[in-house]
């Protein structure tokens, strides 16, 4: 397994598999049910606030689909050194008010 020191390898023990296993199942888990959540709050504000179904079902994925984009240019430019494009910055900030407004 690769360690990101300048392409060395180190053998992961065991315990430690099990461990990063397990937490990879539990973060997922829990994003999953995060993500049930939030989508159904959003979509039930937009129709009660006179939005048709259809964009109803459509604008949590816009929010959420910027989180992710934003949140993705930005760690690719921390893996590589630089610091997130303005764009990713400019995107992530309001998705993230709008997410937490609602």
């Amino acid at each position: 397994m690769k360690d990101g020191t300048a392409g060395q390898t180190r053998k992961t023990s065991k315990p430690d598999g099990a461990i990063r296993w397990t937490t990879t199942l539990a973060v997922a888990l829990l994003a999953g049910i995060a993500a049930v959540i939030s989508y159904r709050h959003m979509h039930e504000l937009a129709l009660r606030h006179g939005e048709d179904p259809w964009t109803a079902a459509l604008a949590p994925l816009s929010v959420d689909g910027m989180i992710i984009a934003s949140s993705m240019s930005i760690l690719y430019a921390s893996r590589h050194g630089r610091r997130g494009s303005v764009l990713a910055w400019t995107l992530r900030c309001p998705a993230d008010s709008g997410q937490s407004a609602t």
